[in-house]
């Protein structure tokens, strides 16, 4: 063979090479559930977990999941919506994702819950303090005279659920917020809500002394999760960031981002 011919050998070799080298990639991130995809991901204002309008304190889910999806390198908008509607959103596959999220049978119908959670909460009845002395909450029972403030959409307990529908007792409203306003002004009897988001509101709106948790009796105590729409995202992605998000809990970051919410 002459020179010029193995010189011209050598380099279509190369270049057969190349093209199989990078059909391979593209393959390879072509079937990446994610490819060329933004998320768009729904997300309430639930103290201290998520407010994304807040530039320095976005939320314990928000910094999270911030930092998951970058080490994924998964591209994502945050938009801010009423718990009510976000889940439909989420149902309906208009937004991808929805944080942050207890379980419940019928969420599941519609979403994949990762197998690790963003973290663990319980749901606790807030009152007046000037009730403490005198309000009893050893069973459901208890609370047939009460009124009941409660987020519309609130996922809480299916007891709970049964109990508040069956004596017609609860009042819903699509922001935390107006429970504690209504409860000071004696429109309603109690609250249900996190105990988190519930100490965060109390301190927000100057209401040391004024309300207090009711911690005789938990309502609940669950996981909390980031939801993910099974119209457009695969089980194959939740797997994923699942692993991401275990491995991210280990992690200096991770602390402290837990510290500063928590702690």
């Amino acid at each position: 063979m002459k020179k010029s011919n193995r010189i011209i050998h050598k380099r279509v070799v190369k270049i057969c090479l190349l093209v199989v080298t990078m059909s391979a990639l593209l393959i390879t991130v072509g079937h990446h559930p994610l490819f060329g995809k933004t998320l768009e991901i729904a997300v309430d204002v639930w103290h201290p977990y998520e407010d994304i309008s807040n530039q320095q304190a976005p939320g314990f889910s928000t910094e999270v999941i911030t930092n998951v999806f970058q080490s994924m390198g998964v591209n994502f908008n945050l938009k801010e919506y009423p718990w009510a509607r976000g889940l439909k959103n989420v149902y309906e596959g208009i937004s991808d994702a929805l944080f942050t999220a207890f379980p419940s049978e019928e969420r599941k119908r519609y979403c994949y819950y990762p197998d690790e959670p963003l973290a663990i909460e319980k749901w606790v009845l807030f009152i007046r303090s000037e009730q403490k002395a005198n309000f009893q909450f050893r069973s459901y029972d208890d609370l047939i005279n009460k009124s009941i403030g409660v987020l519309r959409g609130a996922s809480v307990s299916e007891e709970f659920w049964a109990f508040v529908k069956h004596h017609k007792n609860y009042q819903e409203v699509a922001i935390d917020e107006l429970n504690f306003e209504k409860l000071i002004l004696g429109r309603i009897d109690c609250v249900v809500t996190s105990h988190s988001n519930g100490m965060v509101l109390v301190k927000k709106k100057g209401l040391k002394g004024k309300v207090v948790p009711l911690l005789t009796r938990i309502i609940k105590e669950d996981n909390l999760y980031i939801i993910f729409s099974k119209k457009t995202i695969s089980p194959d992605f939740v797997n994923e960031f699942s692993q991401e998000l275990k491995n991210f809990k280990k992690t200096g970051e991770y602390q402290r981002i837990y510290e500063k919410y928590f702690k």
